[in-house]
Protein backbone atom coordinates (compact mmCIF):
# COMPACT_ATOMS: atom_id res chain seq x y z
CA UNK A 1 0.00 0.00 0.00
CA UNK A 2 3.06 2.24 -0.04
CA UNK A 3 2.85 3.22 3.63
CA UNK A 4 6.62 2.78 4.04
CA UNK A 5 7.59 4.34 0.72
CA UNK A 6 10.54 6.73 1.17
CA UNK A 7 10.25 6.42 4.97
CA UNK A 8 13.54 4.60 5.55
CA UNK A 9 16.89 6.23 4.90
CA UNK A 10 19.98 4.37 3.65
CA UNK A 11 21.48 3.99 7.12
CA UNK A 12 18.16 2.57 8.38
CA UNK A 13 18.61 -0.36 6.02
CA UNK A 14 22.21 -0.79 7.20
CA UNK A 15 21.07 -0.79 10.83
CA UNK A 16 18.08 -3.10 10.37
CA UNK A 17 19.96 -5.50 8.12
CA UNK A 18 22.85 -5.76 10.55
CA UNK A 19 20.50 -6.51 13.46
CA UNK A 20 18.64 -9.21 11.50
CA UNK A 21 21.88 -10.91 10.43
CA UNK A 22 23.78 -10.47 13.71
CA UNK A 23 20.83 -11.64 15.80
CA UNK A 24 21.28 -15.12 14.39
CA UNK A 25 24.44 -15.28 16.48
CA UNK A 26 23.51 -13.02 19.41
CA UNK A 27 20.32 -14.96 20.11
CA UNK A 28 22.26 -18.20 20.40
CA UNK A 29 24.82 -16.54 22.66
CA UNK A 30 22.08 -14.99 24.82
CA UNK A 31 20.28 -18.33 25.14
CA UNK A 32 23.52 -20.04 26.19
CA UNK A 33 24.36 -17.27 28.68
CA UNK A 34 20.94 -17.16 30.35
CA UNK A 35 20.69 -20.95 30.54
CA UNK A 36 24.16 -21.23 32.09
CA UNK A 37 23.66 -18.47 34.67
CA UNK A 38 20.20 -19.60 35.72
CA UNK A 39 21.40 -23.18 36.01
CA UNK A 40 24.23 -22.05 38.28
CA UNK A 41 21.97 -19.84 40.43
CA UNK A 42 19.06 -22.24 40.99
CA UNK A 43 20.37 -25.72 40.12
CA UNK A 44 17.86 -27.55 42.33
CA UNK A 45 14.76 -26.07 40.68
CA UNK A 46 14.95 -27.33 37.11
CA UNK A 47 11.44 -28.26 35.90
CA UNK A 48 10.09 -27.45 39.37
CA UNK A 49 6.90 -25.85 37.99
CA UNK A 50 6.12 -28.32 35.21
CA UNK A 51 2.79 -29.28 36.80
CA UNK A 52 1.61 -25.67 37.21
CA UNK A 53 -1.82 -24.75 35.74
CA UNK A 54 -1.28 -23.30 32.27
CA UNK A 55 -3.47 -20.19 32.41
CA UNK A 56 -2.59 -19.17 35.97
CA UNK A 57 1.15 -19.48 35.37
CA UNK A 58 0.88 -17.72 31.99
CA UNK A 59 -0.92 -14.76 33.61
CA UNK A 60 1.71 -14.64 36.36
CA UNK A 61 4.44 -14.71 33.71
CA UNK A 62 2.85 -11.70 31.98
CA UNK A 63 2.45 -9.75 35.20
CA UNK A 64 6.04 -10.32 36.33
CA UNK A 65 7.61 -9.70 32.91
CA UNK A 66 5.59 -6.53 32.33
CA UNK A 67 6.32 -5.15 35.81
CA UNK A 68 10.07 -5.63 35.33
CA UNK A 69 9.88 -4.35 31.75
CA UNK A 70 8.11 -1.19 32.95
CA UNK A 71 10.87 -0.31 35.41
CA UNK A 72 13.81 -1.25 33.19
CA UNK A 73 12.23 0.72 30.35
CA UNK A 74 11.54 3.70 32.61
CA UNK A 75 15.13 3.72 33.90
CA UNK A 76 16.40 3.53 30.32
CA UNK A 77 14.74 6.89 29.58
CA UNK A 78 16.68 8.69 32.32
CA UNK A 79 19.83 9.88 30.59
CA UNK A 80 21.30 11.52 33.69
CA UNK A 81 20.90 8.72 36.23
CA UNK A 82 21.24 5.75 33.88
CA UNK A 83 23.32 6.82 30.86
CA UNK A 84 24.33 3.24 30.03
CA UNK A 85 20.74 2.01 29.71
CA UNK A 86 19.73 5.24 28.00
CA UNK A 87 22.50 4.96 25.40
CA UNK A 88 21.56 1.36 24.61
CA UNK A 89 17.83 2.00 24.36
CA UNK A 90 18.22 5.22 22.36
CA UNK A 91 18.73 3.14 19.20
CA UNK A 92 15.11 2.08 19.27
CA UNK A 93 13.90 5.69 19.54
CA UNK A 94 16.20 7.53 17.15
CA UNK A 95 14.16 6.83 13.99
CA UNK A 96 11.92 9.74 12.91
CA UNK A 97 9.09 7.32 12.13
CA UNK A 98 7.11 4.51 13.79
CA UNK A 99 6.29 1.25 12.04
CA UNK A 100 6.88 -2.47 12.61
CA UNK A 101 10.52 -2.25 11.48
CA UNK A 102 11.28 -0.62 14.84
CA UNK A 103 11.01 -4.09 16.35
CA UNK A 104 14.41 -4.83 14.77
CA UNK A 105 15.85 -1.39 15.46
CA UNK A 106 17.65 -2.31 18.65
CA UNK A 107 21.09 -2.13 20.19
CA UNK A 108 22.72 -5.56 19.87
CA UNK A 109 23.34 -5.76 23.63
CA UNK A 110 19.88 -4.59 24.69
CA UNK A 111 18.41 -8.13 24.98
CA UNK A 112 20.86 -8.79 27.83
CA UNK A 113 19.09 -6.20 30.02
CA UNK A 114 15.55 -6.78 28.76
CA UNK A 115 13.20 -8.43 31.24
CA UNK A 116 11.59 -10.66 28.60
CA UNK A 117 14.91 -12.38 27.96
CA UNK A 118 15.43 -13.34 31.57
CA UNK A 119 11.83 -14.01 32.57
CA UNK A 120 11.26 -16.40 29.67
CA UNK A 121 14.61 -18.08 30.32
CA UNK A 122 13.70 -18.66 33.97
CA UNK A 123 10.25 -19.91 32.93
CA UNK A 124 11.78 -22.45 30.55
CA UNK A 125 14.25 -23.60 33.19
CA UNK A 126 11.41 -24.09 35.69
CA UNK A 127 9.50 -26.23 33.19
CA UNK A 128 6.96 -23.70 31.92
CA UNK A 129 7.77 -24.48 28.30
CA UNK A 130 4.33 -23.91 26.76
CA UNK A 131 3.73 -20.81 28.87
CA UNK A 132 7.06 -19.27 27.86
CA UNK A 133 6.34 -19.94 24.19
CA UNK A 134 2.82 -18.51 24.45
CA UNK A 135 4.05 -15.44 26.31
CA UNK A 136 6.75 -14.66 23.77
CA UNK A 137 4.49 -15.16 20.74
CA UNK A 138 1.75 -12.95 22.20
CA UNK A 139 4.12 -10.20 23.36
CA UNK A 140 5.90 -10.06 19.99
CA UNK A 141 2.60 -10.00 18.11
CA UNK A 142 1.35 -7.19 20.36
CA UNK A 143 4.61 -5.32 19.77
CA UNK A 144 3.94 -5.49 16.05
CA UNK A 145 0.39 -4.21 16.52
CA UNK A 146 1.39 -1.27 18.74
CA UNK A 147 4.34 -0.27 16.53
CA UNK A 148 2.21 -0.48 13.39
CA UNK A 149 1.95 2.53 11.09
CA UNK A 150 -1.59 1.33 10.39
CA UNK A 151 -3.43 2.80 13.36
CA UNK A 152 -6.17 0.23 13.89
CA UNK A 153 -7.24 1.98 17.10
CA UNK A 154 -7.91 5.15 15.09
CA UNK A 155 -9.99 3.06 12.68
CA UNK A 156 -12.08 1.71 15.57
CA UNK A 157 -12.58 5.23 16.99
CA UNK A 158 -13.62 6.74 13.66
CA UNK A 159 -15.59 3.89 12.07
CA UNK A 160 -17.16 1.82 14.84
CA UNK A 161 -20.21 3.19 16.71
CA UNK A 162 -19.05 3.90 20.24
CA UNK A 163 -15.49 3.14 19.13
CA UNK A 164 -13.91 5.92 21.22
CA UNK A 165 -15.45 4.54 24.40
CA UNK A 166 -14.40 1.00 23.43
CA UNK A 167 -10.77 2.02 22.91
CA UNK A 168 -10.68 4.04 26.14
CA UNK A 169 -12.10 1.06 28.03
CA UNK A 170 -9.49 -1.27 26.52
CA UNK A 171 -6.74 1.18 27.52
CA UNK A 172 -7.49 0.62 31.19
CA UNK A 173 -5.78 -2.73 30.71
CA UNK A 174 -3.98 -2.86 27.35
CA UNK A 175 -1.51 -0.72 25.41
CA UNK A 176 -2.92 0.53 22.09
CA UNK A 177 -0.97 1.99 19.14
CA UNK A 178 -1.87 5.56 20.13
CA UNK A 179 -0.45 5.01 23.63
CA UNK A 180 2.79 3.59 22.26
CA UNK A 181 3.11 6.15 19.47
CA UNK A 182 3.09 8.81 22.20
CA UNK A 183 6.13 7.11 23.69
CA UNK A 184 8.03 7.44 20.38
CA UNK A 185 7.09 11.06 19.82
CA UNK A 186 7.86 14.56 21.00
CA UNK A 187 6.08 17.88 20.80
CA UNK A 188 2.29 17.94 21.07
CA UNK A 189 0.98 14.51 22.10
CA UNK A 190 4.47 13.08 22.11
CA UNK A 191 6.19 12.13 25.35
CA UNK A 192 9.00 9.57 25.45
CA UNK A 193 8.98 9.88 29.24
CA UNK A 194 5.44 8.44 29.38
CA UNK A 195 3.71 5.14 28.45
CA UNK A 196 6.51 2.70 29.23
CA UNK A 197 4.37 -0.47 29.18
CA UNK A 198 4.36 -2.90 26.28
CA UNK A 199 1.21 -4.94 26.89
CA UNK A 200 -0.50 -3.99 30.17
CA UNK A 201 -1.19 -0.26 30.42
CA UNK A 202 -2.24 -0.36 34.07
CA UNK A 203 1.33 -0.20 35.35
CA UNK A 204 1.64 3.22 33.68
CA UNK A 205 -1.65 4.22 35.24
CA UNK A 206 -0.58 2.88 38.64
CA UNK A 207 2.77 4.68 38.66
CA UNK A 208 1.57 7.96 37.14
CA UNK A 209 3.20 7.78 33.71
CA UNK A 210 0.16 7.24 31.49
CA UNK A 211 -0.57 9.82 28.78
CA UNK A 212 -3.67 9.46 26.61
CA UNK A 213 -3.26 11.70 23.56
CA UNK A 214 -5.74 13.81 21.66
CA UNK A 215 -4.09 13.02 18.33
CA UNK A 216 -0.83 11.78 16.82
CA UNK A 217 2.55 13.09 18.00
CA UNK A 218 3.90 16.20 16.29
CA UNK A 219 7.19 14.43 15.52
CA UNK A 220 8.72 10.99 16.00
CA UNK A 221 12.28 10.22 17.06
CA UNK A 222 14.73 12.15 19.23
CA UNK A 223 14.98 15.95 19.08
CA UNK A 224 18.78 15.73 19.32
CA UNK A 225 19.16 13.69 16.16
CA UNK A 226 20.97 10.40 15.57
CA UNK A 227 24.40 8.92 16.17
CA UNK A 228 26.24 6.87 13.56
CA UNK A 229 24.35 3.62 13.01
CA UNK A 230 27.34 1.43 13.98
CA UNK A 231 27.73 3.30 17.26
CA UNK A 232 24.03 2.92 17.96
CA UNK A 233 24.29 -0.84 17.55
CA UNK A 234 27.46 -1.41 19.57
CA UNK A 235 27.21 1.06 22.46
CA UNK A 236 28.65 0.76 25.13
CA UNK A 237 31.39 -1.28 23.44
CA UNK A 238 32.12 1.89 21.47
CA UNK A 239 31.07 5.44 22.50
CA UNK A 240 28.10 7.10 20.82
CA UNK A 241 29.98 10.20 19.77
CA UNK A 242 28.13 13.27 18.48
CA UNK A 243 24.55 13.13 17.28
CA UNK A 244 23.52 14.63 13.95
CA UNK A 245 20.18 16.22 13.19
CA UNK A 246 17.68 14.04 11.29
Amino acid sequence: MGRHKKVHRRHDFYLLGTVIVASQGTRVATAWLTATLIGLLIPAHKDALTASPFWASLLLLFLIAEFLQYWIHRLAHNSKKHPLLYGMHRTHHSAPYVNVTLMWRSNLLWPLVHSYTWVTAVAIYLGLYAQAAAFYMVIMAWNALTHSDWRWDDAIISRVPGGAKLVRAAEWILVTPRLHHVHHGYGKDGANYRNFCTFFSFYDRLFGTLHIPEGRPWRYGMPGGEHHWVRQLLFPLIPLGDAKKN
